[in-house]
């Protein structure tokens, strides 16, 4: 089994499975405690949209996809404080200008559509340096703001109100951690596609949520789970020839489904 790591595109798809691993292991938690699973789909929408208009001028996506991500996280944010429109409802249309956006403009570019797909499909197995060191970087910048801000951003996630009161900026807390989340899936979209991103924010979460007794302890299951996950998904994609993308869900579906029956009832 150990002979499979001589290959380059199999040790940068581990080590870029594991990075996201260990941001998405807390980030996902918060996320999950939030309650709000369709963010993903909502910040991805937008970023296809943005994909488009950088294949249009023949820019660099990874420029587009940053501008793109605090756009939307700037919309959301004046949305939500300066009219009535709740966070979930800006979150939704935001997201569905963006897809109706880009599968309009898509139309226009017929001769590059196998590269919108591979942005739409993820691309794991062709993993570049330059995914790495972002995503690496992305860890790091993770860390910093956590150890800065995390106690705050856990109370205003569990106690929002109560977290007011105690003159802390909640606004600001989750405006700094929606733009992180964004810049997360921007980083990480050309990688893994929507459906795995999305397991990985969401699955880990609840699984570790039904076992987990304290945050700290949700989020190092999350972790380890994902970590996990990331092994039994590329090793049963090469020795099998399945998708990547497909057995990963798998594992984390059979694996939410049996911290199910180990979740203590009372």
């Amino acid at each position: 089994m150990l002979e499979i790591l001589s290959y380059d595109f199999f040790r940068n798809a581990l080590i870029a499975g594991l990075l996201v691993s260990l941001i998405s292991g807390t980030l996902g938690s918060l996320v999950v405690l939030r309650r709000e699973p369709n963010i993903t789909h909502s910040i991805a929408n937008i970023l296809f949209l943005w994909i488009v208009v950088s294949f249009f001028f023949s820019g660099n996506y990874y420029v587009y996809g940053i501008v793109s991500a605090a756009l939307w996280v700037l919309l959301i944010y004046s949305l939500e404080k300066y009219t009535a429109t709740s966070r979930e409802s800006s979150k939704e249309i935001l997201g569905q200008i963006g897809l109706a956006g880009w599968i309009f403009c898509v139309g226009f570019l017929w001769n590059i559509q196998l590269d919108i797909f591979n942005f739409l499909f993820g691309n794991i197995l062709f993993v570049e340096m330059l995914n790495i060191y972002l995503l690496a970087w992305l860890l790091w910048a993770w860390i910093i703001l956590f150890s800065l801000y995390g106690k705050k951003l856990i109370r205003s996630t569990l106690s929002p109100e109560i977290t007011k009161s105690q003159w802390v900026r909640v606004d600001i807390v989750q405006l700094w951690y929606l733009l992180y989340l964004a810049l997360f899936i921007a980083l990480s979209l050309k990688i893994f596609w929507v459906l795995l991103l999305w397991a990985f924010l969401v699955l880990p979460g609840n699984i570790a949520k039904n076992i987990g007794r304290s945050f700290y302890g949700v989020c190092r299951i999350s972790t380890l789970l994902s970590a996990i996950s990331v092994f039994l998904w590329l090793y049963l994609s090469y020795f099998f020839d399945t998708s990547a993308g497909a057995s990963i869900v798998l594992v984390l579906w059979a694996l939410f489904f049996w911290s199910i029956f180990l979740k203590p009832h009372s």
